[in-house]
This record gives C-alpha cells, structure tokens and sequence, in this order.
C-alpha cells in the first residue's frame, strides 16, 4: 500500500496460499462465515489462531489509522474486546476462584505463612501490583520523554534478562517464579528485561475514554468476523494482485540488481528486482540461499548471526466449540496445562450461534509441551489432548466434564510447526537489543540496516521494538521502504512524500536511519 501511494511498480510473492503470514483465521464452517453478514450466525464460527485483540493505546496509532484507512469503523467491524469479563476463573496451585468473587489475599496458598514459598509481604500486594511498579519507571518515560530517550533509558538494562533483572532488585527467587506463573509463561524470565518490558506496556498502558456523548471508545478492539477481514481488505486494495504458492528459494545480488528464484507450482522461476524487501520470519529465511561472491557477502556477519539464531517464541492455540456459552469475553488463567482460556467478544445478541471458546492459548515452555500433542486430528495424541483439555477446563470452571455437552469439532495449531511462520513471533534475548557499543554492532541494529548495498531489506515484526503485534510489521514496512528509496533517483523527494503520506513511527528516527544506512554502506556491521 505505500508503494502504490508512492507510485513504486513492485511485485509480492507469498509462499503460502493464502496472504495474511501470522493474522490467520480458522473458520469451523469453512468458507461459509467469510462473507456471511453482520449478526448472521454462520459468521462467528471462527477463532483468530493469530493477532485477535487490537489496544486503543498511542503506540497504536498506525495499526487504527491502517483500520480507518480500510474502512473497518465505517463498516462497523471494528468492535470491543472484552479483556476482561465478570465470572471467569483462576486457578492455581489446585485452587479454583471466581474472579467476581472476594477472597484473601493469599486465595491460592502460596505464601509462607499458608506452607507455601513466597514471603507473605510479597504476597499481600500482590502480583498485578508488584508488576506495576517494577515497569512503572520505564513506561513513566515512554509517557512523558521522546521515544528516542525513554528506549535508551529502557536498553540501559539490555544487559539483564527479566530474572536476573528482578534479582538485582533484590527479589527473592521465590518471588520471581510466582510472578512469572502469574503475569507470564514458564521460562519467559529468561529472556530480555527490555522485551517483557515492551509487552507491558502494550498490554497494560490503555485506558478507557469516552469520545463525545455517542461514541464509546474502548480499551479494547476486535475485528468482528476475524483479523483476516484487514489483511483481505488489503490484498484487494493493492494494484497488482500477490502471487500466492510463490516459494522463495534463493537472492542473488547481482550486479545492481537481485535476482530472485522460487518455486511456483511446477516451475523454477528467476526474475530480476531493482530490490528486494523480505518479510519472512527468520526461521524461514534461513532456508532461503542468499550466497557471496568472491569474498564479497550481501549479508553482513550480524545479519547472518540474527537470521541463524534469533529466537521466535512458542505459541499454541486450542480453540473448540462447546455449545451454549455463558460468559461474555474475558480470560481465565491457570498453572494448568492449558494455562489460558479465552472467551469470545463477538456474536453477543446473535441466536442459535455456536459457542467458540479458545480453550489453551500459550506461550514459551508450556506451548511446547502442550503443542508436542498438537499432531494429526484423530491420533493417538491428538486425542489426549482433548482429554487433557477437557480436564483442564472441568477443573477451572468446577463443571464435571460429562456436564458440557458434545465437544463438536476442535482444531489445534502450534506456530512453530507452521511452514512458513517456524515460530510465533521473535522473543528476544539479553543484549541484543543494545549492547552499549558505539558502533550500534547489535543484532537488533543489524537487521534494521539495508543488505546487499542497498538492495535487500528485512522487515516484519522481529526488526520492531514491537515484537508479537501488527504495529511492529506496520512500522518496519515503513522503514523498509524508508532505506530502499535511498536506491531512488529522487530520494529526498520521495522519502519526503513518504512521510508526508505516511508519517513516520514513534520509534524511528529519519536521521538515526540515515546514520545507519551509511554505516552498513561501509561494512559497519
């Protein structure tokens, strides 16, 4: 879409069948919901297995003005997601509780004085509370500071992961693993203090407002009907059509040109580009040949580090239809296995539509284990996950698991088994944020710089600071496109019309990306 306002020729070629890459949505009926109107029931047997929920916040800006550029508010697809809801459940340590319910401030035993491990003033604020002061600081400065100076205050601590950030504000390990179980997956301590930072405060900083005397505006939003209602609107907008079951397998820089070879149907196809901008997930673009000549590498040696090691976090989904539902939006969490359940925001009012509830969704350690039975419908494994749902949820709602009525289809997806995806989205590690150097050798830095002289581009969502969300691919596609027309007979004018049509993202700056396209120019990386 910015290629055509900048009146750029391009071509998309698109490994799978499909466009859309991690907004991916699963309709139980087929394609029966995709075009069924508003309120009809045929339309809200679906689950989002990628981005389904949309915060109202300023980081946002760009992903709401893609929405209103699509017209999803003028076609009211645009509605509330209800975060929260009254009536869900938490259950942890083998204690269930109804979130609209009072209790203790110990409900699930886990402090000292009840046998537990974690030191009862820990316990008695709580760990909503506790995570709000620890990022506190860090989201003060994103609210009140330029983004340029908050994010060198936030990857001050690059060096630390979240545990060992916790640690060194004198949190006992005890405490550290509750928090973890309570505000996040198992294992995600242990990567970037800056990246669990960044998630908080786009999960946590939105708040809700009232715009005029007609118009709610929520915390929340959700695409009624499904993500992939955006990324189709977008398809169709776009001058020439993508190629779908185009499979990249190698570029090649040639000369002044790239030239590109995939596989499309029968045929190996090669064609020549001007440039290139690859918005595959690292996973998948280390399986595409990208080779030197005479010594000479279009990738730099942190480019090459990234695209090999890069971690892309787990995800797993499990939603099922389950008849009548009773409560309306919100989350249930756990220690469980299945850790959490998502109820839907959409299809409220709308009789005899069946009940989709996203039965698991996890990240990190626990989607791997439970995304190793994520395998064939009808195996010996995927049945034991059914059986393993089913006991999960029994056990977080109190409701015996002959009491829920027939289970009437089911559908598992592990995003590391995903082809063309080879992970959920990029999860960061210690240090490769910043690293303090003066050079800005970092990893995070090396992707962001232009390859190949100028001539290849990596985008997506891992070279965000917005990892896991469609603003972080909004935003690199714009940096993409910002370092390619430097290629342009005209780049001053045109990065100029960019900008003018198009803004530029709260975490770029035009100058610190001309520095860093002048450094990889010179082998900086």
């Amino acid at each position: 879409m910015i290629l055509d306002s900048l009146n750029i020729p391009y071509e998309v070629l698109e490994a799978n069948d499909r466009v859309g890459g991690r907004i991916y949505t699963h309709r139980f009926n087929g394609t029966d919901g995709i075009d069924a109107p508003i309120g009809n029931p045929a339309r809200y047997d679906y689950v989002d297995i990628g981005a389904m929920r949309y915060p109202k916040i300023k980081f946002m800006e760009r992903v709401f003005d893609l929405f209103e550029r699509l017209g999803l508010k003028r076609d009211n697809l645009l509605i509330e997601y209800k975060y929260s809801a009254s009536h869900t459940f938490e259950h942890y340590n083998g204690v269930r509780h109804n979130t609209s319910d009072t209790g203790s401030y110990d409900i699930f035993g886990v402090s000292e004085n009840n046998l537990g491990a974690v030191p009862d003033e820990f316990v008695r604020k709580g760990a909503d509370k506790i995570a709000e002061e620890i990022f506190k600081p860090y989201a003060d400065a994103f609210r009140q500071e330029p983004f340029a100076k908050a994010w060198a205050k936030l990857t001050a601590q690059d060096q630390h992961s979240m545990r060992a950030y916790l640690q060194k504000q004198k949190y006992p390990e005890t405490v550290v693993a509750w928090l973890e179980t309570f505000q996040s997956a198992t294992g995600l301590y242990n990567h970037s203090f800056v990246e669990a930072t960044m998630d908080a405060m786009d999960f946590g900083s939105s708040s809700a407002a009232q715009n005029g005397p007609t118009e709610a505006v929520f915390d929340w939003y959700c695409i009624d009907g499904g993500s992939d209602h955006f990324t189709s609107r977008m398809a169709r907008l776009l001058k020439p059509e993508p190629v779908l079951g185009a499979r990249v397998t190698k570029m090649e820089s040639v000369g002044n040109e790239m030239e590109v070879t995939f596989v499309h149907g029968d045929e190996v196809k090669i064609k020549v580009y001007s440039q290139v901008i690859s918005t595959v997930p690292l996973g998948c673009l280390a399986a595409i040949d990208i080779p030197k000549h005479s010594n000479r590498d279009p990738l730099s040696y942190m480019q090459r580090q990234a695209i090999r090691s890069l971690n892309y976090d787990t995800s797993t989904k499990d939603p099922a239809i389950m008849g009548d539902r009773v409560i309306q939006g919100g989350i249930s969490r756990s220690d469980l296995p299945i850790r959490t359940c998502v109820y839907p925001s959409y299809g409220f009012g709308v009789t005899s539509v069946s009940g989709v509830i996203l039965a698991s969704y996890t990240w990190g350690q626990d989607a791997q284990r439970f995304g190793g039975l994520a395998q064939d419908k009808g195996s010996p494994a995927d049945q034991r996950l059914i059986e393993l749902t089913l006991k999960n949820l029994s056990d977080m709602h109190g409701i015996p698991v002959e009491k829920f009525g027939r289970l009437v289809d089911h559908y598992t997806y592990n995003w590391h088994n995903d082809e063309f995806a080879r992970g959920a989205f990029a999860l960061f590690g210690t240090a490769q944020f910043a690293d303090g150097t003066e050079r800005g050798n970092t990893m995070f830095a090396s992707m962001k710089a232009p390859a190949a002289g100028g001539k290849l581009h990596i985008a997506g969502e891992a070279t965000s600071v917005h990892h896991a969300w469609v603003l972080g691919s909004l935003n690199s596609a714009w940096r993409a496109v910002f370092n390619a027309l430097g290629k342009h007979s005209d780049p001053h004018a045109k990065r100029e019309q960019l900008q003018k049509e198009w803004g530029v993202p709260g975490e770029e700056n035009t100058k610190s990306l001309l520095e860093l396209c002048a450094l990889s120019a010179v082998g900086a990386f």
